[in-house]
């Protein structure tokens, strides 16, 4: 299924419109654009450092270019000018975020730069230059020291999702600048910054796309719970800040959740069967109650679509029989009930899937967390492209 967003209304007032720095901890604000039309949010972050001279400003992943916008007039807000932050640093090399270093770059000459080798071996192919490049790692020296006294340590979160990857701690705030990890996709217009607990399903989701493997999720977690003091707020960069008790819990999570590698695995995995079989059995359900028994047979006995589905399934009588891959069963089901119905009925159907999953401890299914009304609809748009 291919799902679109029509971005061609958006002008730069709209993105200027909403530019609002958002205070995470004492010294440290969120600067990226908090964008309700986008399923996934780009956060950068400015921490500040008092100091007996000056103050320094170090930048946390610089964002998009296409938040650039927004990200600077926040900047501007909170320190003056963009040519007052010292230093950033990258997490690694992806465009939304890493994208504005050029812009960092040009505002300040002098500005220097913290990421792994690993990071700058590719990040230097986007043609900016930072006066110094420092490298992050963790065997040679655990720390940086910023701003004269103050000491971030590194850590290390290899292939999550790249081999370089590398986190920021910064114990005097108790927060982790987590890049990807713990990163999250949202639902339209949901674009607070701390997280909920009902955010749970759209960070599971993310990282089921974007992380290679459970085994790179257990080894970051185990950095992790190793810092002292411990973390109180992870600050990722995609979707929301994580606080409280949700730190603990969302850790545990994390370290149980089947991603990229694993879920191809599970596909065929008989295990889960049965529990798929009960997660088809609740979905089916509520979808009677709306679209009425006849209906729903009838989507499920269409051979219209082309997706596969009767491959994984047998249809006796009234009674759907699932025979094989659960996993990208509930997916295709999901997508025939939901497709043409209005968002709410969509959303239901949703919360009843990852409900059911997590009674039964399976993985997250991608059946849209976080799409936009409208978005399940098939068809040819005006650009020519067709859904399925």
């Amino acid at each position: 299924m291919l799902f679109d967003l029509d971005v061609s209304e958006l002008s730069l007032s709209d993105y200027q419109a909403d530019a609002v720095p958002l205070e995470v901890r004492p010294g440290c604000h969120l600067v990226g654009r908090r964008n309700p039309a986008s399923l996934l949010q780009c956060n950068t972050y400015v921490r500040s450092f008092e100091t007996s001279r000056s103050p320094v400003h170090v930048c946390i992943d610089p964002g998009s270019r296409t938040d650039w916008p927004v990200v600077a007039a926040n900047i501007n807000r909170l320190i003056g000018d963009v040519g007052e932050l010292q230093s950033f640093t990258c997490n690694h090399q992806d465009p939304d975020v890493i994208g504005n270093a050029s812009y960092l770059c040009d505002a300040n000459p002098n500005i220097s730069a913290l990421m792994t080798e690993e990071v700058w071996r590719l990040a230097q192919h986007l043609d900016f230059q930072p006066r110094r490049v420092h490298f992050a790692n963790s065997i040679c020296s655990p720390f940086v020291t910023l701003a004269d006294r103050h000491r971030w340590q590194f850590v290390p979160t290899p292939f999550c999702h790249f081999r370089g990857a590398m986190a920021f701690y910064d114990p005097d705030i108790r927060t982790l600048f987590s890049g990807d990890l713990f990163g999250g996709l949202n639902r339209p217009g949901r674009v607070q910054m701390l997280a909920e607990e009902s955010d749970w399903a759209g960070i599971a989701q993310f990282h089921q796309i974007y992380m290679p493997t459970r085994e790179a999720l257990r080894y970051a977690v185990r950095q992790i719970r190793s810092l002292t003091p411990a973390v109180e707020v992870i600050a990722p960069q995609h979707g929301f800040v994580i606080t409280g008790e949700l730190v603990p819990l969302f850790l545990e999570r994390l370290e149980n959740l089947l991603v990229g590698l694993d879920l191809l695995l599970v596909e065929n995995d008989t295990v889960a069967l049965d529990g798929y079989r009960a997660v088809l059995d609740r979905l089916i359900v509520a979808a009677r109650q709306t679209l009425g028994r006849e209906e729903v047979q009838r989507r499920l006995r269409s051979t219209d679509s082309g997706d596969g589905l009767d491959r994984l399934i047998s249809l006796r009588e009234e009674d759907l029989h699932l025979e094989r891959d659960g996993f990208a069963a509930v997916v295709k089901i999901f997508s025939r009930l939901a497709r043409g119905e209005a968002s709410g009925f969509a959303n239901s159907l949703r919360s009843d899937v990852l409900a059911a999953c997590f009674e039964h401890n399976l993985p997250l299914p991608p059946v849209g967390a976080g799409l936009e009304e409208g978005e399940l609809n098939s068809g040819i748009g005006s650009d020519g492209i067709r859904t399925h």
